[in-house]
Parts: structure tokens; sequence; C-alpha cells
């Protein structure tokens, strides 16, 4: 008898749990202040939008001797044990954004194929650190104010980590 009234409730409390685990996470909210008796700025993170996701592209291409040549001449960001690698194909921002940014990473392992990440429609800088041998954090400005922060798994390509940012300043109730 009891074992047949604990499988249910065992399962109900799973669903449970299993739902609240995979429920969207809600946008966090900060106040953050540059300098003391300044007006604190409200730094705001929230989950990515289908948008940003659509401007990040992430695949594993193969790589001709050309393509080869012209990336092995830019400048290059290793790893700590020198594992893996990236270099930065940067856009011409002497012309008006968007930009497009593309970052390669290569493996010491694989010299003919390579991890291209590419950034799109982008209107600020992109900085890059690699965490350790196979994570990399990237932040891409995607505005004056946002941006999106993110941790890529360099071996299994996928994001172990994603979020967008925004800084807004406050005001008073009259607007200053």
């Amino acid at each position: 008898m009891k074992l047949k009234l604990f499988l249910p409730l065992a399962l109900l409390l799973t669903g449970i749990l299993f739902g609240c685990s995979t429920a969207p996470k809600s946008s966090r909210q900060y106040l953050v202040s540059h300098q003391s008796g300044e007006r604190p700025d409200v730094l705001i993170y929230s989950i990515p939008t289908a948008e940003t996701k659509r401007q990040i592209k992430i695949e594993s291409i193969p790589l001709t001797e050309e393509q080869l040549c012209r990336l092995s001449a830019l400048s290059r960001s290793d790893t700590e044990n020198g594992v893996r690698w990236l270099v930065e194909e940067k856009p011409d921002t002497m012309r008006g954004g968007p930009w497009n940014t593309q970052l390669y990473i290569f493996d010491q392992a694989v010299t003919n194929r390579c991890i291209r990440v590419a950034l799109m429609d982008h209107h600020g800088r992109v900085d890059h650190t690699w965490l350790n041998d196979k994570m990399l954090f990237v932040r891409v400005w995607f505005g004056r104010i946002a941006w999106t922060d993110f941790v890529l798994d360099a071996e299994t390509r996928r994001f172990v980590y994603i979020e967008n940012g925004r800084l807004d300043a406050t005001f008073d109730v009259d607007g200053k």
C-alpha cells in the first residue's frame, strides 16, 4: 500500500523539480557606482534573445592553403599551454557599423580545419580571453550600452555560458 502511494508522489516531485530546473532564468539587476557620491547605473543581465543567437555563428570549417597563409599572418592568442590558439579577423572600423568580426580557433592536433566564430552586426569592440586550454570567454558589444558575454567550449563548439548585459543610467523622477 505504501509503495503504491510513494511511486506517484516520487514521479510528481521529479516532474516539479525538472520543471523548476528548466524554467528560463529571469533577468537580474544590480546597482553599480563607479565613483563615490555618483548616481548609480543599473546593470542588467538576461538570457540572450533569438536575435542575439543569430548574430553568433559557430562552425568547423576546412581551410585551403591560401586561407591558412592569410590567417597565419594575423596576431595569435595562445592558450596557456599552447594547445589551442585563435586569430581575430577585425572589421574595418573606419567605415560605419554594424561590423562583422571573425574569430578562428586552431587546435595543435588538426592543421587543415578550424572553428570559425562569426560575430555579425555588432557596433563595438570584441574582447576575448582564454580561461584554460579549452574554454574561451568572449564579450561582443552589440550597442553602446549592450553586450553579450559567452564562454565557448572549443572542443564541443557549444556555449557553456551565454548572457546579454546592459548598463543603463538611472534618473530622478524629473528626468535628471
